[in-house]
């Protein structure tokens, strides 16, 4: 496995890759970063060139001031400008959480650029503000969208050798046992590069909260109202962040899909049942 960096859309960003073939890229999201990828890559490589970046903002990738380096038109075309800078015109996408919001969004503006799309617990973007609107629990699970734009929460995540990161991702990842010492290094190592405030910057840019925003269809601004590229949903139904309601209707908006749940995973069942995940993932790119 390599790390190298590429220079996109004004940003140099850091990524790990492995193997040759047709290009598989991943995106995670918060807090999260390239190396929450490792057991698929480790599994795709004979058969694909696989890539995980570090989004702008985190981990080693390079972090520009100012909220308009995190909005997701920027966002958007940073993935557009990789794979091209890659050398390929497209790719199978794979996603997770903010990363699954840029790749919807992506999927949807170029869907040229996506032969398959495969998505981990971020929502669509159409439904998410259908069930911010209507589900109260998805309502309460969402609070914390709005605390992350606070001062107070980046102060919360860096003190005390980032305790409350810890809380959120390591803690539960070692009580559980998907977690070795090795991985808790690596993604102290990678909060230790400065990147808190960075990574709230794209919370920081969500306009959401307000009854006038919250009567928006899409949580991103989308053209079209199909999407109809393949596309797989690995689900991690004890997801306290998005709730399973999230799925219902969704093939309204993206006709070509296929659901898999998984009871006992939470929000990133990548590294939480990364066998499972990775059977599920070749039934549906063997189709």
């Amino acid at each position: 496995m390599s790390k190298q960096y590429i220079n996109v859309n004004g940003v140099n960003l850091h990524y790990i890759s492995k193997g040759q073939g047709e290009l598989m890229l991943f995106l995670h999201g918060f807090p999260d970063f390239s190396h929450i990828w490792r057991h698929q890559i480790d599994e795709f490589s004979n058969d694909f060139h696989t890539v995980a970046l570090d989004l702008r903002g985190y981990n080693l990738s390079e972090k520009p001031s100012g909220l308009e380096s995190y909005e997701i038109d920027v966002l958007v075309e940073d993935i557009r400008q990789v794979i091209e800078g890659l050398g390929y015109s497209s790719c199978t996408l794979v996603v997770h959480d903010w990363g699954a919001g840029i790749g919807w969004t992506f999927a949807y503006r170029y869907p040229e650029y996506v032969q398959k799309l495969i998505a981990f617990n971020g929502p669509h973007p159409y439904t998410f503000m259908r069930e911010l609107r209507t589900n109260k629990n998805q309502q309460k699970a969402s609070e914390y969208m709005k605390w992350f734009q606070k001062q107070e929460a980046q102060d919360y995540m860096e003190r005390d050798n980032f305790s409350g990161l810890r809380k959120l991702v390591i803690d539960p990842g070692v009580k559980k046992g998907y977690l070795t010492a090795d991985d808790v290094q690596a993604y102290m190592n990678s909060w230790e590069n400065g990147s808190v405030l960075s990574m709230l910057s794209y919370y920081r840019n969500l306009k959401i909260f307000t009854e006038e925003e919250l009567q928006r269809k899409s949580l991103f601004p989308l053209e079209e109202e199909v999407l109809n590229i393949p596309v797989q949903i690995i689900w991690g139904n004890q997801d306290p962040t998005f709730m399973p309601e999230n799925l219902d209707g969704i093939e309204e908006y993206v006709p070509n899909i296929s659901v898999y749940r998984l009871a006992e995973a939470s929000h990133a069942p990548q590294h939480e049942k990364p066998q499972e995940v990775n059977d599920v993932m070749w039934n549906f790119l063997n189709k």
